[in-house]
């Protein structure tokens, strides 16, 4: 199939936080956390150990995988993260909450089940999608085009009921009119959405780490009091990592449409439906933007929405230009990601959702989602939550911008403020402890040089003194050996014992002992073969000496 593609420019503003995930996690054997920034290493800030604390990590990642040694790697990475975040490849924004949920948990069980197995605290971190080059999140293509996909497939719907035990796939294919010999026919492969990368400022963090919570969306009391959610009562929780909302044009892209003109060579080979910008733009705004409102609204009405949030989108999305561009279908509404709600993945009229209920009990089927999951700093939060992954997408032609935007711009402005100050004082921290690791790498230089010095001095002494013993008389090494072995045991007495003992028989060789006894005591102020006091010691030391002084005279 050929055509040459038409091709429009997309530019991607968060208003929500947004989680478009990929199988990897952050694990705390990955990542450390020190005041509001989650740290990623890799291998090369591990470099940054002192030796001693490298032998410590080499040991524990040399024992058994057990729960004990993952407990310890990660109580070791947390208590030497000032060697880590120094060459962190990666920086992402915490909560104060989710920065103590580490503090209480790393390296810690969360309790101990029957039989004595250790259950490590959950702290993995569900990763966004992401740029492996500079680490800053992207927007997957294909999870925009199946947003799109929906919208779509619910327009040609346009509410009706679904035909009686028909299936998802079934309906699709019926809807677009292909099937599963025929993939070619599908429309939406003419529909190309390329990966949106990060376009905005650098000083701007594409991402922060947030608690997915999950309410009900509809007070239901008992005896008076609230009734929580399954979720609420097992005190369940997720945490994810989100693009940040209200990042003005922060993720851009393309979508591009071949034009296959009216070549009858292919016509037969062509989908029965072709989508245009317009046609894909005015079917998720007919589509999301109904979804979006009644959300605000009924979060709104159970006090759960966070009103600076709801205050910023209106004031966004009641500027006069995006309106007109809305309305002309120039920028749509899209939902994607984790947690878009049941509602924005399935089609009206034939909606039909698996609602959860008690341990034990069988699920039920409805129109609409019990619970909602939302996103909040702290899983505590019932009252400052935003929904996840809104999104509104500009489109313009290649080489054009879109018109300005003032409030956007001046939100833009506030934010790189406030992310400017918090990336100083992270740099500056990172700065602080590069200096602390270079003055241990010059003392360990140091002390590594002082000891080769050592080493090689003490190495001379042991040649100098081999050769010196080789020139000896069997004797006289004899006594050289000795006196080295008791260096700090009194060598004159311990030769003297050796002496009496009958250890050198010859009358020459008990004369040569005795001469270098009393070279050492006189050397050590003991030769005292004369001495006329009282002291108990040193008359015993004068009758040694006395007895050395017989073996001298023969």
């Amino acid at each position: 199939m050929s055509g040459i593609p038409q091709t429009r420019k997309l530019w991607i503003t968060p208003l929500s936080p947004v989680h478009m995930g990929t199988d990897e996690d952050y694990t705390p054997t990955g990542y450390v956390i020190d005041g509001n920034a989650l740290y990623e290493f890799d291998q090369r800030a591990l470099e940054n150990l002192p030796d001693s604390e490298r032998k410590k990590l080499d040991g524990l990642l040399g024992g058994k995988a057990t729960a004990d040694m993952l407990k310890n790697v990660q109580a070791f990475f947390h208590h030497n993260r000032e060697w880590l975040i120094p060459d962190a490849i990666n920086i992402v924004g915490v909560s104060d909450e989710m920065a103590k949920l580490y503090e209480s948990r790393v390296g810690k069980a969360a309790n101990i089940e029957s039989g004595g197995k250790q259950v490590l605290n959950a702290l993995e971190i569900e990763r966004a999608y992401y740029n492996p080059t500079d680490r800053r999140l992207m927007l997957p293509g294909s999870g925009l085009k199946g947003a799109m996909r929906t919208a779509l497939l619910d327009s040609l719907n346009n509410g009706q009921r679904t035909e009686r035990g028909e299936r998802n796939r079934d309906l699709q294919q019926r809807l677009f009119q292909y099937s599963m010999r025929e993939l070619h026919k599908d429309p939406m492969r003419l529909v190309q959405v390329g990966d949106c990368a990060w376009h905005g400022p650098t000083e701007l963090n594409s991402a922060e780490v947030l608690f997915a919570v999950n309410r009900k969306k509809h007070a239901v009391t008992r005896n008076g009091k609230e009734v929580d959610s399954q979720a609420e009562k097992q005190n369940l929780y997720q945490l994810l990592e989100c693009a940040t909302p209200f990042r003005l044009r922060a993720f851009q892209g393309t979508l591009n449409i071949p034009d296959l003109g009216d070549d009858r060579n292919i016509a037969n080979r062509l989908p029965q439906h072709r989508f245009d910008f317009a046609e894909i733009a005015a079917a998720c705004n007919r589509f999301y933007r109904p979804i979006f409102e009644r959300e605000l609204q009924l979060l709104k009405k159970r006090s759960f929405l966070d009103s600076a949030w709801r205050e910023t989108v209106d004031n966004l999305l009641n500027n006069a230009s995006i309106r007109q561009r809305l309305d002309n279908n120039d920028a749509f509404l899209l939902r994607v990601g984790r947690h878009s709600g049941a509602e924005s993945v399935t089609l009206d009229g034939v909606r039909s959702i698996r609602i959860m209920k008690g341990k034990g009990q069988q699920p039920d089927w409805g129109k609409e989602a019990k619970t909602v999951w939302l996103a909040t700093g702290d899983r505590g939060d019932r009252r400052y939550l935003k929904p996840f992954g809104w999104l509104l997408v500009e489109m313009t032609e290649p080489g054009e911008t879109p018109p300005p935007w003032p409030e956007a711009e001046e939100l833009m402005r506030e934010y790189g403020k406030a992310m400017s100050k918090w990336l100083s004082g992270i740099r500056e921290r990172q700065n602080a402890l590069r200096e602390k690791i270079l003055l241990t790498r010059q003392e360990q230089a140091e002390r590594a040089a002082r000891e080769a010095r050592e080493a090689e001095e003490a190495a001379r002494r042991e040649k100098e003194k081999a050769e010196r013993l080789a020139q000896l008389s069997p004797l006289e090494r004899d006594l050289e050996q000795i006196i080295s072995a008791n260096q700090n045991n009194n060598p004159g007495a311990v030769l003297l014992k050796e002496l009496t003992a009958g250890k050198w028989p010859d009358a020459s060789d008990q004369q040569v002992v005795a001469e270098k006894i009393k070279t050492l005591w006189e050397q050590e102020g003991k030769w005292i073969p004369d001495f006329s006091g009282k002291n108990k010691q040193k008359v015993k030391q004068k009758e040694r000496c006395q007895t050395v002084r017989d073996y001298l005279s023969g």
